[in-house]
């Protein structure tokens, strides 16, 4: 059987609103995967860029000091349009999976269409956060951030809210959490 390619991705962006605000970093990490498709793949490909804001004045300031924003920091950062027609290639021809794809997504979309590049992103997506409900959450005590998920698994918090780390970690709970699915709960100890 053939390998399938699995496609995490990440964005940090300067507020909640794709219409008016934009993508600072992305990352995507492709994997190509052997059957019977259950556990890691070979990581083949590793991006992450450094995007220059056109409109930092739209920008949420909590959303700029969650995900580090100095101008500093970006200052090698690429205008989105410099990346745009490398970034559709990677994300073309396998699942995409991410921590809310959907907002990820939303902001790629919106950032190509202003790009004049065509959004052709993969329409088969895998949510991180239902994922880890199904094999952590069902009792309800458990939060689904990426950041309480870390926590839960023992992963180190250093460098959250960057896109590289964010998709990695993303790569991390996917397998654990299908690992954990077939594992049967421990029933026998009480949480708080």
């Amino acid at each position: 059987m053939e390998p399938i390619i699995r496609i995490y991705l990440d964005t940090e962006t300067t507020g909640l609103d794709p219409a008016v605000n934009e993508v600072i970093e992305v990352a995507v990490v492709r994997e190509e995967v052997p059957y019977p498709y259950t556990g890691p793949g070979t990581v083949t490909e590793t991006r992450c860029w450094k995007v220059a804001p056109q409109h930092i004045e739209t920008a949420s300031p909590e959303a700029l000091k969650v995900n580090g924003y100095t101008p500093e920091a970006w200052a090698g950062a690429v205008p989105f349009g410099d990346i745009a027609e490398e970034l559709v290639g990677l994300l073309k021809g396998g699942t995409l999976i991410g921590h809310n794809p959907k907002f990820d997504t939303g902001f790629v979309t919106a950032e190509l269409k202003r790009a004049g590049v065509e959004p052709k992103i993969s329409h088969r997506t895998i949510d991180t956060t239902t994922v880890a409900f199904m094999a952590w959450g069902l009792d309800g005590k458990l939060k689904l951030s990426l950041d309480s998920l870390r926590d839960h698994l023992g992963l180190s918090r250093e460098g959250a809210h960057t896109a590289l780390k964010d998709a990695l970690d993303c790569r991390e709970v996917f397998y654990r959490a299908l690992a954990a699915r077939n594992t049967p709960p421990d029933y026998s100890r009480e949480d708080d």
